[in-house]
């Protein structure tokens, strides 16, 4: 009877908070189920990874009242989070080619001891926790609003004329509504260019690039091992550690790998080195399911791939797993509907366009699916990025940058990577603050290439080329 009585109280507890609930406009998970506030900026930045910080940084130094939106609880995406580096790739053939708020970035990186800036390659080895908190400080000296935690959710609210009047974004289920003038979508998914047809997937389903999970060993004899890779032409994967994961994966006990990279990227630290050799392909990226199992099975691989490496080279004897990163990574999905999509043909030309903002010299480095090889194509000359191809064509006030740019597979294998990120985000971030009262289409390209070039970006590679 006793025992009875104390379940229905039970019940009777779990009834009236329910209720409660229920009067207060929330469900049961106790988020609400309607935006319960707005909050209003010129430009709205979704994704705070090394596009979207920059993003906002540039909007925000140009005038710009400005909000950025992160899952993470800090900046840096997949450098920080997803453990990737190093910051490829500020030179080509020993000539600075990116320059503005990325570079400005990475000197203050190497200033608080986080970064080595003067290889050749033009590589830049970092320190995760370092560029977490230089980024963060640069995003509060230029007046930045840092939502953290937060994503977008849901499709935009679309105006009249088409253009997107609000966002919604959820904070661990609490819903706001976001205005702006301006949406710049730096996500990795295109939380924003994902609805309203305004993107695409850049790759037929089971031909998209194959994902990874990075992590950070500690114990290695770093004086042995070769932990920076200084010059152009030159591959960082570790050739002993590859013909071991090969037999390894022959063997069965590992089903793939990449790579692998071993060295100085997310970390600078004696003893320690960051790894890139995890591998896993997923049809879809945008399904929970297949993005689940992909990383459950790259953990659970990680083990036997320090055990091969152990094993193979007398730098990595000692080695133990000191972290794994917080998230998998994968090198593509959606791609905006811009006014122009780079093509691979254009993009290795290395042919000045009226619009470039940005210039690229990694290689195209596109990583096999089904395969633990890659197609390496090192460019003649570096490849130029244009404007129109991180401008919506379907939306008057939309922008992308990042992953997000519009470019075939082949071009995009060379401008995925941090340093053309970031400079692609400084171009999307100024022309975002650009005469904000119009149609960002309608813009004067050309004039702002003028205002990122005046801003020290690098849009051109031979001196004295015509204007």
């Amino acid at each position: 009877m006793t025992r009875l009585t104390l379940n229905r109280r039970r019940l009777a507890v779990c009834v009236l908070s329910v209720l409660a609930c229920a009067l207060a406009g929330f469900g049961s998970a106790g988020a609400p189920r309607v935006p319960v506030r707005t909050l209003r900026a010129d430009v709205f930045v979704a994704g705070a990874g090394p596009a979207g910080f920059v993003a906002a940084i540039a909007a925000a130094r140009n005038g710009a009242k400005v909000t950025l939106a992160e899952s993470f609880g800090f900046p840096g995406g997949m450098a920080t989070a997803g453990l990737v580096g190093p910051i490829s790739k500020f030179n080509f053939a020993g000539r600075r080619v990116v320059g503005g708020i990325p570079w400005e970035f990475v000197e203050r990186l190497a200033a608080a001891g986080g970064a080595i800036t003067d290889l050749p390659k033009g590589n830049v080895p970092f320190e995760a926790e370092v560029y977490r908190r230089v980024a963060r400080e640069m995003l509060e000296e230029a007046g930045v609003t840092c939502l953290w935690q937060t994503q977008v959710c849901g499709e935009p609210e679309l105006a009249a004329d088409g253009s997107i009047a609000a966002v919604t974004l959820s904070t661990g289920g609490f819903l706001t509504r976001m205005e702006a003038k301006r949406f710049i979508d730096c996500t990795a998914l295109g939380a924003i260019v994902g609805y309203h047809g305004f993107g695409a997937f850049r790759s037929e389903k089971g031909a998209a690039q194959p994902l990874s999970l990075c992590f950070i060993l500690g114990g290695v004899d770093t004086d042995k091992a070769r932990v920076l890779v200084r010059n152009d032409n030159e591959r960082s994967a570790n050739p002993t550690l590859r013909a071991a994961l090969n037999e390894a994966m022959a063997a069965g006990r590992i089903k793939s790998f990449g790579g692998p990279w071993a060295v100085w990227g997310s970390t600078i630290r004696p003893g320690f080195v960051s790894v890139n050799a995890t591998r896993a392909e997923a049809a879809d990226v945008t399904d929970p399911v297949q993005i689940a199992a992909a990383t459950e099975r790259m953990r659970r691989e990680i083990p036997a791939i320090v055990d091969v490496m152990r094993q193979a080279d007398p730098a990595f004897r000692n080695a133990w797993l000191a972290q794994t990163a917080t998230t998998s990574g994968f090198r593509e999905c959606r791609e905006i509907k811009a006014l122009h999509r780079v093509t691979a043909a254009e993009f290795a030309s290395g042919a000045d366009v009226p619009d470039a903002i940005a210039l690229a010299a990694h290689p195209m480095d596109r990583h096999l699916a089904g395969s633990s090889g890659q197609n390496l194509t090192f460019l003649e000359r570096p490849g130029v990025i244009p404007l129109s191809s991180l401008v919506s064509a379907e939306c008057p006030n939309l922008l992308a940058a990042g992953g997000l740019v519009a470019a075939e597979p082949a071009a995009f294998a060379s401008m995925r990577v941090q340093a053309q990120c970031m400079a692609m985000g400084q171009a999307a971030g100024t022309l975002a603050a650009f005469m904000p009262g119009k149609d960002v289409r309608q813009l004067d390209f050309v004039a702002v290439r003028r205002l990122c070039e005046r801003q020290g970006v690098i849009t051109r590679y031979n001196k004295g080329e015509r204007e």
